[in-house]
């Protein structure tokens, strides 16, 4: 499967937690940091590895990915630090059809679940570990600003200023880790003229997401479809 540059920015890549690969000619089982159409990255544990995953080799094996075990096989185009970057060659159908499945935004809204934050009662945040992130910031218990994540894009809003979208891309430290969740830094990049596909998307999640308040639900909703 040949992506370009171009469609390559636009390829959804969500984290998956937990999701392995599993090498059959190395017999060893690798953590997957994000996946999409295009391929896919494993984050190394032990360096020594790396000598394993040149650019340009291939690796065939299993990815265990959203209670499934399936067949795959890609090939190296980059590392950065302890991430290996690969392409995936003749994508498996049965793979495609469960990315494509766990990567809808109404999947991925009816997925999403409240997390407490007890050292910031400011701040709601919504998680699904596929990639999604809803954080809500309160001013006098009133939400003033909102952030979406959903794979490596975002769309944002706040008091007096429309929705805006972006990129957010994770930078290529380990970060921190705590159980499943994994704690980033992202590079935000904002979008010179807002994604209405985004927004779309955005929209069909929110409204098949659980959300604890009806009138946080509304609230986003109008936001969103103000900005299409």
């Amino acid at each position: 499967m040949t992506v370009n540059a171009s469609e390559k920015r636009k390829l959804p890549r969500f984290h998956i937690t937990p999701s392995q690969f599993h090498d059959n000619g190395l017999k060893k089982n690798f953590s997957v940091q994000d996946v999409s159409m295009g391929g896919l990255s494993i984050r190394l544990v032990d360096k020594e590895d790396l000598p394993l995953f040149a650019v340009a080799s291939e690796h065939q094996g299993i990815m265990k990915i959203e209670g499934l075990k399936l067949p795959c096989h890609f090939q190296v185009r980059y590392i950065r630090g302890s991430l290996i970057g690969g392409e995936w060659v003749n994508l498996n159908d049965a793979l495609k059809s469960h990315l494509e499945q766990i990567s809808h935004p109404k999947y991925l809204g009816q997925n999403l679940k409240a997390f407490e934050l007890p050292d910031n009662k400011d701040t709601l945040w919504y998680h699904n570990p596929i990639g999604v992130d809803l954080l809500l910031y309160l001013t006098d218990s009133k939400i003033s600003r909102w952030m979406l994540y959903i794979h490596q894009s975002f769309l944002s809003w706040e008091q007096d200023e429309a929705v805006c979208t972006g990129r957010a891309l994770a930078e290529d430290e380990d970060g921190y880790a705590h159980g499943v969740v994994r704690i980033e830094t992202r590079l935000i990049d904002y979008d010179p003229q807002v994604d209405h596909r985004l927004v779309e998307s955005a929209v069909e999640l929110i409204q098949s997401a659980s959300i604890k308040e009806e009138s946080t639900r509304q609230l986003i909703l109008n936001h969103l479809k103000g900005s299409l």
